[in-house]
């Protein structure tokens, strides 16, 4: 697995050295594809009662919604969450260095009113402004565009150009290079919808229990919680951290300790229950791929290189995994999966 996981981030690294090289299209066509790939469990869902075409603009219109909203919410108020909390991190931070116990004392010495200014100023510098925020999306339009008549391509023909290009490989290869795909396709789904389902919930906790606590910009912090939650094992606790020690400052020790033990049990039960749950029906992603696939994806193309980056890593560690597995029933595919239905079975046939 560790050879596996080496030989899969040093493809992605020179995929993202050929991405960067001739970003734009080929960018928007990558893109697309993965858009198509995550999606369409959704869309085979719906078509069992609707038409394909319909359910296909169902989900659009619903990806839509969700990405209007969230646009919305970016310009009107999430950037006044960080400028407000740009003015009041600092006189927190000065509180609890104040504190004469151990916890002021460990603040003075790593300087946390410096630091906190510092990311304060950092997190203001890259989010800009709301007009910079209409432009940028004014300007991205285009894209948007391109990349969403590309989607509704790959997800109307993908699976058609998938199998007709499997039917060029020789007899006695296809059967178990089609299981390959289908099993790594459909463990990259369960992946996705996991990591989505699990950041809405830590998110949604972080929410409450910073609005219990009167933490400032708790919206900010719910979604850079949500955000690291992707981050299998460790990812929760990096998560609830900025609570914790905004807490500290403007809320009573029992509620910061209790927010910390809420912290440490959704930890424990993501790496107890949650997490063996996904990976049996999938496989094991330990926390160097999501971190690895981030960090490369955010330095091709933001926030949306990072989603894509870390899926394309998914799906290649997924294949690499299936690859290395024993065909146990001789039918191209392995008992342990058990995921959402990808259209790809559809037009693929075993001999």
């Amino acid at each position: 697995m560790l050879v596996a996981t080496a030989c899969v981030i040093l493809s992605v690294v020179v995929v993202r050295n050929v991405v960067v090289s001739s970003a734009g299209v080929l960018a928007w066509a990558i893109a697309s594809i993965v858009a198509a790939v995550l999606l369409s469990p959704l869309v085979t869902l719906l078509d069992r009662v609707l038409p394909r075409a319909l359910a296909i603009i169902i989900v659009f219109l619903a990806v839509g919604a969700v990405g209007i909203g969230a646009r919305s919410l970016y310009v009107t108020q999430l950037q006044d969450q960080v400028d407000f909390l740009a003015e009041q991190a600092p006189e927190i931070a000065s509180g609890i260095e104040d504190r004469d116990d151990r916890v002021g004392e460990v603040a003075r010495e790593i300087g946390l009113v410096d630091r906190v200014g510092e990311l304060t100023a950092r997190l203001q510098e890259n989010l800009g402004t709301p007009s910079d925020a209409l432009v940028d999306a004014a300007r991205s339009v285009p894209a948007y565009v391109v990349c969403f008549i590309l989607t509704i391509f790959f997800m109307l023909y993908g699976p058609r150009i998938v199998a007709a290009g499997l039917q060029r490989f020789p007899e006695d290869r296809r059967e178990r290079t089609t299981g390959i795909v289908r099993g790594a396709t459909r463990s990259t789904q369960v992946q996705a919808g996991a990591a989505v389902a699990g950041a809405a919930v830590v998110g949604l906790v972080i929410w409450a229990v910073g609005t219990v606590m009167d933490v400032p910009s708790v919206g900010l912090f719910a979604l850079f919680g949500a955000a690291f939650s992707v981050v299998p094992y460790l990812g929760i606790l990096v998560g609830w951290l900025p609570v914790v020690i905004v807490g500290i400052g403007v809320a009573p020790a029992w509620q910061v300790g209790l927010a910390a033990l809420v912290a440490i049990g959704l930890q424990f039960l993501e790496a107890t229950r949650w997490r063996p749950f996904v990976d049996g029906r999938s496989l094991y992603v330990g926390p160097a791929l999501p971190i690895v696939g981030a960090v490369l994806g955010y330095a091709i193309y933001g926030v949306g290189g990072s989603i894509v980056t870390v899926t394309i890593l998914i799906f290649g560690l997924a294949a690499a995994d299936e690859a290395a597995t024993d065909d146990v029933d001789g039918d191209g595919d392995t008992d342990a999966l058990e995921p959402l239905p990808t259209p790809i079975d559809e037009y693929v046939e075993a001999d």
